[in-house]
């Protein structure tokens, strides 16, 4: 049995893959199983946007399926941008993109308070079962980029924990303290990720 990512991001496919290594679950990316619907973004939080995603892919495959939602907040900015951390500008935009455009809203509009945190949802959906969801947070500072690991806004994030952004850190490193991995032990939690639980 398979568990679909309804995500065709590779940097959180690989994060998930080593997230899920120790529970058994093979990992597969919607395109490994033939699913090229449009996975849909509701909103308005996190939670509904992972599992609208968890359940897209799940009805489409016939298989479980993770959904994710995940963003980034801005103190100064009031939790801005959030669940529109990837698309804020707009489609063409890529990584770099929105990176830089953030720290120069966060320096436009408040110079002083770089505080920041991220956040996750994460849902498992599963045929004839009710979704569960589960969320995960850590917090940093937005700084100059730093680092070429990770994804998204990881080298400008640089966590209270670790003392360096996430764009320095090693995968095992940032697997410690990340919104998605705190996410995934709190889904561990409630036992669906025991495939024995988690298939029916």
């Amino acid at each position: 049995m398979l568990l679909v990512l309804a995500s065709r991001n590779p940097g959180k496919l690989a994060e998930f893959r080593r997230l899920l290594a120790a529970h058994s679950w093979p990992l597969v990316g919607p395109d490994e199983v033939g699913l090229d619907k449009e996975l849909p973004e509701p909103g308005p939080g996190y939670g509904d946007n992972a599992a609208a995603k968890a359940g897209a892919a799940c009805a489409a495959t016939g298989l479980p399926a993770l959904g994710d939602d995940s963003g980034i907040e801005g103190e100064a900015l009031r939790g801005w941008p959030g669940p529109a951390s990837a698309r804020w500008m707009g489609p063409a935009a890529g990584d770099a993109d929105r990176l830089h455009g953030l720290l120069a809203e966060v320096a436009r509009r408040s110079p002083d308070d770089r505080r920041a945190r991220y956040v996750a949802a994460v849902a498992l959906s599963r045929p004839s079962a009710e979704p569960v969801v589960a969320h995960g947070s850590c917090e940093g500072m937005l700084v100059d980029p730093r680092g070429d690991g990770g994804f998204g806004y990881d080298p400008a994030f640089l966590s209270t924990e670790l003392g360096i952004t996430f764009g320095e850190a090693t995968a095992a490193q940032k697997d410690t303290v990340s919104h998605r991995a705190r996410a995934i032990r709190r889904l561990a939690e409630s036992g669906v990720l025991d495939p024995q639980q988690g298939y029916r």
